[in-house]
């Protein structure tokens, strides 16, 4: 079977979006599949914290065949993408093109390749598209311009992979697929290798918190009035409260046990230790927290050593948005699954949805309303206690 994959990110693409179409270019040609990738060729100048190099990544895809565009004067990089596409299509002549998305717009390129050639298309979603409360819009009405335009894609296509259950729910309800190929769930995982030689953590003087990728702390930048009400205005898949997702809460959880004399001594036992690129905003948060001694930043690390960080923690901490009652996420956070591999507890600041389900079956790991800090609080106090028995085991 001749697959031809169309990537925006790929190794040496650093950071989550390359990491799913890396795992595709190692494992599918073991099943089988003569592979043949058209991604991006990105100038080293042109990159910038959210688009960060990774060699480590490159070795896992030698065994498919890589074509990379690049724009020239005038072409968005879905042009680039898609002149180098058709090329590669007229080339290997594949049975089905796999377009991994986002950027969203790069749909399009799999629907003209069909439209050249007759080839099958199937869409993998990364994210969910128009219904992602991250991914907002100027006003309500472009929103509701990419709602059509992610309605008739997945209506079109001729198979679409969603990443997560949760978002697979959440595209049947706005464009069943009766009749035709139904959506399928094909979640990231982990790649066996990264953790094929842990060890034991030992229990040390703190409990040592970490966390590597990116906060995001987007509403930080918009804490003025004028900045508040154009945020409002901006159209969105779902109602999210990003404060859940930088560490905000959770400094003010660990604040109120040092500040309190009966949990002082759990309160200082804890130190949070964050990879990932720096973000001013993050930084702020931290030194506005009260906390910032309790706090180690190291900056974006490669994903070798990202695993490793992350494989020599206590517990790992995953922060998402909070959600109105009744409300469930539609996504998992990618590091989530390596977090899995690890084997390592979680303290899962999390609203309703797959992501919070899958930590709660551990019995060491500890779920909470992202934006509660009495709450996250409470957890701590349990994790501490298990801690401070001996270590997890």
């Amino acid at each position: 079977m001749r697959v031809l994959l169309v990537a925006h990110y790929f190794p040496p693409d650093g950071g989550a979006g390359s990491q799913r179409p890396a795992s595709f270019a190692q494992h599918l040609p073991a099943l089988g599949v003569d592979l043949t990738v058209v991604c991006r060729a990105v100038d080293a100048k042109a990159r910038g914290a959210y688009d960060p190099a990774d060699e480590t990544l490159v070795a896992r895809t030698g065994s498919s065949r890589i074509r990379r565009a690049t724009r020239r004067d005038g072409e968005t990089w879905t042009d680039a993408l898609l002149r180098e596409s058709l090329e590669a299509a007229r080339s290997v002549l594949p049975d089905v093109v796999l377009v991994t998305l986002s950027p969203f717009e790069h749909a399009r390129i799999g629907f003209a390749i069909r439209e050249a050639l007759g080839t099958p298309v199937v869409l993998d979603l990364r994210d969910p598209w128009a219904l992602d409360g991250w991914h907002t819009y100027r006003h309500h009405f472009a929103w509701r311009r990419a709602f059509l335009e992610m309605r008739a894609a997945l209506a079109a296509a001729d198979g679409v992979i969603m990443n997560v259950p949760g978002a697979r729910r959440a595209a049947e309800a706005v464009e069943p697929r009766r009749g035709r190929h139904p959506y399928g769930v094909v979640t990231n995982g982990w790649e066996e290798s990264d953790f094929a030689d842990l060890s034991d953590v030992e229990k040390g003087e703190h409990l040592r918190i970490r966390f590597a990728g990116s906060f995001v702390c987007r509403f930080f930048r918009e804490r003025s009035l004028l900045r508040r009400l154009r945020a409002r205005l901006r159209g969105r898949g779902e109602t999210i409260d990003e404060r859940g997702r930088p560490p905000l809460f959770l400094l003010a959880a660990i604040r109120s046990l040092r500040d309190d004399p009966s949990t002082r001594t759990i309160g200082e036992s804890f130190r949070l230790e964050l990879a990932g690129s720096p973000e001013p905003e993050t930084q702020a948060i931290i030194e506005e927290s009260g906390c910032a001694n309790m706090v180690r930043t190291l900056g974006y690390l490669p994903h070798d050593q990202s695993t490793r960080f992350i494989a020599g923690a206590d517990a790992l901490l995953l922060p998402m948005h909070g959600l109105p009652a009744a409300a469930t996420a539609r996504m998992v956070p990618g590091k989530l699954y390596e977090y899995f591999g690890t084997g390592r507890p979680i303290l899962g600041l999390c609203p309703a949805g797959d992501a919070r389900d899958w930590i709660a079956r551990d019995p060491r790991s500890r779920v909470a309303n992202p934006v509660d800090a009495r709450e996250i609080a409470t957890r701590l106090i349990e994790m501490h206690a298990m801690w401070s028995r001996g270590g997890f085991v």
